[in-house]
């Protein structure tokens, strides 16, 4: 195989875009959208080495007066001294003042050619060697960290159907708000007594996980749930670790982003009814935490048999199943994980109808 003759990243730009502001302020646009690092609401920066790799072909002389031009014809807004005689250069698309009729029919270009180019995210989505360089010298993340959260990355992306122009931007978004919320809780990624160890029955997330996961709007039910569940996964691989704490989060957020973009949508309260079955999403969620289909379906005709003789009413009967589902499989874990079960189908196995039924914390 011969090798490529575009070793580096490229720089797409809009042909319809730089008819309208020029192929230079076209590039130099694109660079700060790609390189777009989020400062508050209303602004962005983009450190001055980073602008300056991406574009190796101009001087600090040449981008400073493509900024110019992008500033004179109302697309970009700055808010620090001149590119070049600071470490980075903050910015924003948003216009601050009553733009012109040039003005507008230039930004309305830009926000065009940024949807033509916006797709969903690829299941197998990676980061490029560039990003992951950048955030590795330019935002100082471990590696380990940044390669952690990019199935939690894909997976809440591909629940939510975000359509993004650069999924690269994207992800050194994520990353960077990730690791600032976890660093406020730095106890939780230094790693278990700093070496690795196996999983074991008695372990429990730290409080200051919690209390992330808590802080992310994850419901704590739902958190101990998933506590029972994740110490079966990892006995069964077998796995020795010093994150723990860090992988229950990501554990915890998946499941978590895709139950709120599925199931978490009230709607009008109805009756259980007779022959009533989970939805597809149910199932998956309930599969990202190990728990199969067949104990799933094994368990839904005494779901159905309660909830129908209850005459109660709810706005979404799938939540309660979730619930349900991985309420029954903790209790199991909790009851018997001393002796030696492995597979939800031995709670099926060794309890009667009436000993599940009996069981209705989880439909409180």
């Amino acid at each position: 195989m011969g090798h490529s003759l575009i070793p580096e990243r490229m720089l797409v730009v809009s042909p319809s875009l730089a008819a309208t502001i020029g192929l230079e302020e076209a590039i130099v646009l694109q660079a700060l959208n790609d390189g777009a690092q989020p400062h508050d609401a209303d602004w962005q920066f983009i450190n001055k080495s980073t602008l300056r790799n991406w574009l190796p072909f101009w001087d600090d002389n040449q981008i400073k007066r493509i900024l110019k031009n992008l500033s004179d014809k109302g697309v970009v807004h700055y808010n620090s001294p001149p590119f070049g005689q600071s470490e980075q250069l903050f910015y924003s698309f948003q216009a601050k003042a009553p733009a012109s009729s040039q003005q507008s029919k230039t930004q309305q270009a830009y926000k065009e050619s940024q949807q033509q180019y916006k797709n969903v995210i690829p299941a197998n989505w990676q980061p490029d060697t560039e990003t992951l360089r950048y955030i590795s010298e330019t935002l100082g993340i471990a590696k380990r960290y940044t390669q952690a959260q990019v199935k939690e990355f894909v997976y809440h992306h591909q629940s939510q159907g975000t359509l993004a122009a650069s999924w690269s931007t994207m992800f050194i978004r994520w990353v960077n708000k990730r690791n600032k919320e976890d660093q406020s809780h730095p106890a939780v990624f230094q790693g278990d007594a700093n070496r690795k160890q196996q999983m074991s029955h008695e372990w429990q997330p730290e409080p200051t996980t919690l209390d992330i996961l808590h802080k992310a709007g994850v419901d704590p039910s739902f958190i101990q749930d998933c506590i029972s569940e994740f110490i079966l996964y990892y006995k069964e691989k077998g796995e020795a670790h010093d994150t723990w704490n860090t992988k229950f989060v990501a554990w915890v957020r998946r499941q978590w982003a895709r139950f709120s973009a599925s199931l978490a949508h009230p709607s009008d309260p109805i009756p259980m009814k007779d022959g009533w079955m989970p939805s597809e999403d149910v199932f998956e969620i309930l599969a990202m935490a190990n728990i199969d289909r067949t104990f799933a379906q094994s368990i839904v005709p005494e779901f159905v048999l309660y909830w129908r003789d209850s005459n109660q009413l709810h706005t979404s009967w799938n939540s309660k199943f979730l619930q349900h589902a991985k309420h029954l499989w903790s209790k199991r874990l909790n009851g018997q994980q001393g002796n030696g079960a492995t597979s939800q189908r031995d709670y099926i196995a060794s309890t009667t109808l009436e000993e599940r039924l009996s069981d209705t914390s989880w439909a409180n």
